[in-house]
């Protein structure tokens, strides 16, 4: 079992490389626009952008890495604070504002896709 300073010194150094890639990216998490714009990108695209990535295109395999490392810091924040973490995502985006942003997005995103398949 990890501990739980063990998780939340690694979520640190994965919300660094986090808003690192999205400086690459010109992505500012603060533009709801932009972010929503982001994540939209990826659900329609992925395959099309992991295939491109994987050919050399750099842009391409920026967006898969940043999306991917959003997925870890959700696994992450889930073994550190509990599967209903979610919850209480204000206290997390103090110290996690890129991932946060993020996150956000792409569950209401993905919820809002799960209604509308019902």
């Amino acid at each position: 079992m990890h501990s739980s300073d063990f998780l939340l010194r690694d979520a640190h150094g994965l919300e660094l490389a986090i808003k690192r890639h999205c400086v690459r990216l010109s992505l500012d998490c603060s533009n709801d626009h932009q972010v929503r714009q982001f994540v939209s990108e990826m659900l329609q695209n992925m395959e099309q952008l992991k295939a491109a990535a994987s050919k050399g295109d750099r842009l391409a395999r920026t967006k898969v890495e940043l999306f991917g490392m959003t997925l870890l810091m959700q696994k992450a924040n889930a073994k550190a604070f509990g599967p209903e973490y979610m919850s209480h995502i204000d206290v997390l985006e103090e110290h996690q504002s890129a991932w946060a942003a993020i996150a956000r997005v792409l569950w209401s995103e993905l919820e809002s896709r799960n209604l509308d398949s019902e």
